[in-house]
């Protein structure tokens, strides 16, 4: 019995672990597209087209906040249908929105879906991992994200250049569809009615609503979402302004292979030598990823930041996950899952508004090297909140 609650790719695990890879296919696919689709089907002004992108990461803030605290009470199974199956229609809309408005509309409500459907299986996943393997498992689960990160923009430009923006929103359908339709075979554990709480006034009570540790940790991955949003939003603009747009995609590509890596071997680590261990290095090859962006003059220098970069950021984003379930403990799962991923697309989403103003006043490497100090300031952050307690575990 102990060694079957040891048991770690479970035929749950695996299916949540598909399903996460088509929903984030989806957010990869359009959020690389659409400031674009603004500018080319509706004149949007270069603003007004950014906040199209953001307005995505916006609908999916504002479900996070109440996600968590309604997971339990509704039923983190009933949570994931309804999500998905709306998310389902909201992709449907992209094809009958003829003005401006309404496709910013549309954005912000299928953020909404994503933001509820990504925090409920995340939540419901953490609930099928054995805690004694919580970092690798949430370290192969995060896989997802880095294959969705890798192809979903391939995919985006493939079906865009082929056959048009309609069928890139058709083709978005049809990955949300195949993740809708997994969650019938998928068996999601659910809290003990006994333990679940009565919705009322408290139930909007900030402590409900927002988890602790999942805001401490959270702040440390809202510095890093800033400076990474500086890749996500303008690495495109930066290396075609040197002459090489030719050179974004390979850092995409290894990216997606070194976060592959290193999260696939990292998590164990972490399980069994403690947060430090992993934490630190992760944070030193994150920022030397962004001042050698800073500091590009020639393809192989974007090729080793995108190496760099997906062994940082792409593995802090498992482990300090991994942290915060741990810290926050198996009732709270839920509120901390959402208030995590909360702060995180917070940083995704101020970090170009921001970080643009610079690009405006200053030049690109001014940009980016003051998202290396924003990874050094999380560095810090982590080190007070977080590491500073945490004793190498042998």
């Amino acid at each position: 019995m102990a060694e079957a609650e040891r048991k770690l790719w479970s035929k749950d695990f695996i299916l949540a672990l598909a399903i996460c890879i088509f929903l984030s296919f989806v957010f990869y696919l359009l959020v690389t597209s659409m400031a674009e689709y603004a500018v080319l089907r509706f004149a949007a002004s270069d603003t007004v087209a950014g906040f199209t992108a953001s307005a995505f990461v916006v609908g999916a803030l504002i479900a996070r906040i109440f996600t968590g605290a309604f997971l339990d009470i509704i039923g983190r199974y009933r949570v994931l249908i309804v999500s998905l199956g709306a998310s389902v229609g909201a992709t449907l809309l992209y094809l009958l929105a003829d003005h401006l408005g309404v496709l910013i509309a549309v954005r912000l409500l299928h953020g909404m879906t994503f933001g509820v459907g990504h925090t409920a299986i995340m939540a419901a996943v953490q609930t099928i991992i054995p805690p004694s393997r919580r970092a690798e498992g949430t370290g192969y689960f995060s896989t997802s994200t880095t294959l969705a990160a890798a192809l979903g923009p391939f995919i985006a430009l493939t079906v865009i250049a082929d056959f048009g923006y309609d069928w890139l929103f058709v083709v978005s359908s049809g990955f949300t569809l195949i993740g809708f339709l997994g969650l019938f075979f998928l068996r999601v554990p659910e809290v003990d009615s006994r333990y679940v709480p009565r919705v009322g006034a408290a139930t909007f009570h900030p402590r409900n609503l927002l988890d602790r540790d999942g805001l401490r940790i959270g702040g440390v991955m809202f510095l890093c979402g800033i400076a990474y949003s500086s890749i996500m939003a303008f690495l495109f603009g930066y290396t075609s302004e040197m002459g090489m747009a030719h050179a974004a995609p390979y850092y995409f590509l290894s990216f997606a292979c070194f976060s592959l890596i290193a999260r696939l071997t990292l998590g164990r680590v972490q399980d069994r030598h403690g947060d430090n261990v992993v934490m630190y290095p992760l944070f030193l090859c994150f920022f030397a990823a962004m001042v050698l962006v800073a500091a590009t003059q020639a393809v192989w220098m974007i090729v080793l930041a995108g190496m760099l970069a997906g062994v940082g950021f792409g593995s802090l984003m498992a482990s300090a996950q991994a942290i915060t379930i741990t810290a926050a403990g198996p009732a709270r799962v839920g509120v901390a899952t959402s208030t995590y991923f909360l702060m995180m697309d917070l940083g995704f989403g101020v970090g170009p508004i921001v970080l643009g103003t610079l690009v405006g006043t200053f030049t690109y490497e001014a940009m980016y090297l003051v998202a290396a100090g924003l990874v050094f300031a999380a560095g810090v952050l982590y080190f007070l909140v977080h590491g500073r307690f945490v004793r190498r575990r042998v």
